[in-house]
């Protein structure tokens, strides 16, 4: 069976299963909701639960950032009433315009592709998109232990010709998470909200595949570390080849939060990478090893206003920023002032991201935001001239509101600049609008 087939098969499967219940035993329906939100649920079961920590259960097990779905509409619990799988998702239509220059994606505003030197007559750009719709199912033990058992999956369909595209898939138990979600290096719960599906270009954030572990000291204080898959992400010359990456790269954090509930928090971040290629010339592998750190964070004042923040700086972690990510700058080849000179090395690209962003709740369910972003490469000296990124600018404003409870609205201005080595530069303006149905 396809993939495609086998997908709706087993959708339509789950969306019947409450009726296949009904058949053998009568349904209790109850509708809880957790003292600190105002989301709703409905537990479908043979059994009315004793507990109303239903949604802060589906909250903990599920991804921190903004766009990442948490809580269903419904759920169906296990007939030992041991186990709760919610089931929703969402369906997203965004409409924009590109003008005085344009970015050819509609679900991400990615500064890197801003064109230079673009063709006569192309500056403006009409897309729409709903390739953003996600789905999820998001798995949690309703046991009263520490070492509590979770899963959870999300995807959306923004993969090649609109297929299917795998977000976040993991297993949790206890502190620990094993599967694809975002690295440990990205502050999820730190990212400022847009409809731009990509967000600040000085955001880092990857999607790997991961085994980290996450624990809590104390009322204040938390932190983790991980072990990441490698990548190889630099650029080589004829002289180095890019050989197996096979040493892990391993995030960590510290992090302090305070306020009610915990609501404002400061995170010092780190990562180490070790990058393996083949030098050509003396005929060995070499291993480059890097560092980077990051200051992250938000900060609320009375329910109003939210600041969120990051700077990070470091050496060969283009791979984890998200305009830079795919443009192979980790690392660039040296090049001597003669041939005799060559050893056949890589040298290292120093890279510069951060954000701010500012966020002003009118009421509940409706909000202004707006965040700056730059990201800066520092290049070998021989690089100055060239066509190479250089840094690029990133500006969002933007209105949300739940119209219903289930009905978001939203509308954005972005803008972005790049300029390369050679100092010259392209910009580019949009304006969109964005309809949301949660379910």
């Amino acid at each position: 069976m396809k993939p495609t087939k086998l997908f709706i098969t087993v959708f339509c499967g789950m969306l019947l299963f409450p009726s296949l219940i009904k058949a053998q035993e009568e349904i209790i329906i109850t509708k809880r909701q957790h003292p600190k939100s105002k989301d709703n649920i409905l537990i479908i079961n043979n059994k009315t639960l004793n507990d109303s920590t239903a949604i802060l259960l589906f909250v903990e097990n599920a991804p921190e950032r903004f766009n990442a779905p948490q809580t269903p509409s419904f759920a169906l619990m296990s007939k030992n009433n041991k186990y709760l799988m919610g089931i929703g998702g969402y369906v997203k239509g965004t409409v924009s315009m590109d003008f005085n220059g344009v970015i050819d994606n509609p679900a991400y505003f990615t500064t890197s592709d801003i064109q230079v030197n673009p063709s006569a007559g192309n500056d403006n750009l009409l897309q729409f998109n709903a390739n953003e719709s996600t789905l999820f199912y998001n798995l949690i033990s309703t046991s009263d232990s520490k070492n509590k058992f979770g899963a959870y999956i999300n995807m959306n369909f923004t993969g090649n010709v609109n297929t299917i595209n795998i977000e976040d898939a993991y297993v949790t138990y206890g502190g620990f998470l094993l599967g694809r979600t975002s690295s440990l290096f990205t502050d999820a719960s730190a990212i400022p909200p847009t409809i731009d599906g990509e967000g600040p270009n000085g955001l880092t954030y990857k999607t790997n595949q991961v085994l980290n572990y996450r624990g809590h000291f104390g009322k204040h204080f938390s932190t983790g570390i991980g072990l990441e898959m490698p990548s190889s992400d630099f650029t080589t010359s004829e002289y180095q080849r890019v050989s197996n990456q096979f040493i892990p790269d391993i995030p960590s954090y510290i992090q302090y939060s305070w306020g009610k509930g915990n609501n404002n928090h400061v995170r010092l971040s780190s990562i180490i990478r070790n990058v393996n290629y083949r030098n050509l010339i003396e005929d060995k592998n070499d291993i480059k090893t890097t560092y980077a750190c990051q200051l992250s964070g938000l900060l609320s004042y009375k329910e109003k206003m939210v600041f969120y923040y990051q700077f990070a700086y470091g050496t060969g972690i283009s791979t984890y920023i998200q305009d830079l990510s795919g443009l192979k700058l980790d690392f660039l080849p040296q090049i001597p002032k003669n041939q005799k000179d060559n050893k056949g090395e890589l040298d290292y690209v120093n890279s510069m991201a951060y954000y701010a962003g500012l966020q002003y709740n009118f009421n509940p369910r409706t909000f202004v935001s707006c965040t700056f972003s730059q990201v800066d490469i520092n290049v070998p000296e021989n690089y100055d001239d060239t066509a190479i990124y250089k840094k690029a600018y990133y500006l969002a404003t933007n209105f949300f509101w739940y119209a219903t409870q289930n009905v978001q609205l939203g509308a954005e201005y972005l803008y972005g600049k790049k300029v390369n080595q050679n100092d010259e530069w392209g910009q580019a303006n949009r304006i969109q609008v964005m309809v949301q149905y949660n379910f």
